[in-house]
């Protein structure tokens, strides 16, 4: 039997053998989509639709505003495997197994990777809509997927982990109307959303925007050598009364198109 929540190299192997077949072959780039974003490349590109289910090793778990499914094809001249969705640490999955999309894409040839949020802004200015690059971020979640890895050096620099590179294409082509800044993320564990006394700390340690993914994704596709380029789509203001994750899903799901155009353009430039 699979065993999806501990998929190893075997299946890594099999799965990414599947995504170099749709795309014609292997990955240049792989782009995963946050909350309410899962839709938002669809009209973008000609690709090829794989479930999560269909790939051995994928984790699978049910969750609003993540669709479940690679789309995998050719844009702007890159073949690409577009990861609609993603599992969490606060559904019960480890940090491996978080990181599933990150490792299955660089197996299957990908270079580069973008990783896209939904996330709630902090700093003062930021506002539901925005799109903020990611200079850096901040690993609040308590985990890190090198722990335990059998390898013989865990001990990866960290230091511009999101390549100054692909942050100065992505502010070459932004448009006034993409509504692109740039800050520190900061991921949390979740689920649940920041007490004030938490939003108070979170700023007063440097974080402009918070969430509850991405930052073990970045971590382990730096020690895959990977460039990383991160966007934070902001879909609330943190500290505002009644957040749902409705509304974060919502937001991510309007704001989707500016978020596309951005990558669009960067893929353009690569």
């Amino acid at each position: 039997m699979i065993d999806r929540r501990s998929p190893n190299d075997k299946l890594l192997t099999h799965d990414a053998s599947r995504l170099e077949e749709a795309a014609g072959g292997p990955i240049d780039l792989a782009i995963v989509l946050g909350s309410g974003l899962s839709s938002a490349l669809r009209d973008r590109f000609a690709y090829v639709s794989i479930p999560y289910d269909t790939l051995l090793g994928m984790p699978v778990a049910s969750l609003r505003g993540h669709a479940g499914e690679a789309l995998v094809g050719t844009w702007n001249g890159k073949r690409i495997a577009v990861f609609a969705g993603r599992v969490h640490l606060y559904q019960g999955f480890s940090p491996l197994q978080v990181t599933v999309n990150v490792r299955l894409a660089h197996t299957a040839g990908a270079k580069m990777v973008i990783l896209t949020n939904a996330a709630g802004g902090l700093r003062a200015g930021l506002e539901p809509g925005d799109l903020m690059l990611i200079s850096d971020h901040l690993n609040l979640t308590g985990r890190n997927p090198l722990v335990g890895y059998p390898h013989e050096n865990p001990f990866v620099d960290m230091l511009d982990a999101y390549s100054p590179r692909l942050r100065a294409i992505a502010k070459t082509v932004a448009t006034p109307e993409m509504r692109l800044t740039e800050g520190v993320y900061a991921g949390l564990l979740g689920p649940t959303y920041e007490t004030a006394a938490e939003a108070h700390y979170l700023r007063t340690i440097g974080a402009d925007a918070v969430g509850m993914s991405t930052v073990l994704e970045a971590t382990f596709a730096r020690f895959l050598g990977m460039g990383i380029l991160g966007v934070s789509m902001i879909t609330n203001i943190v500290g505002k009364p009644d957040t749902s994750h409705a509304d974060v899903t919502a937001q991510g799901a309007a704001s989707g198109p500016r978020l596309a155009d951005l990558i669009g353009s960067v893929l353009h430039k690569l």
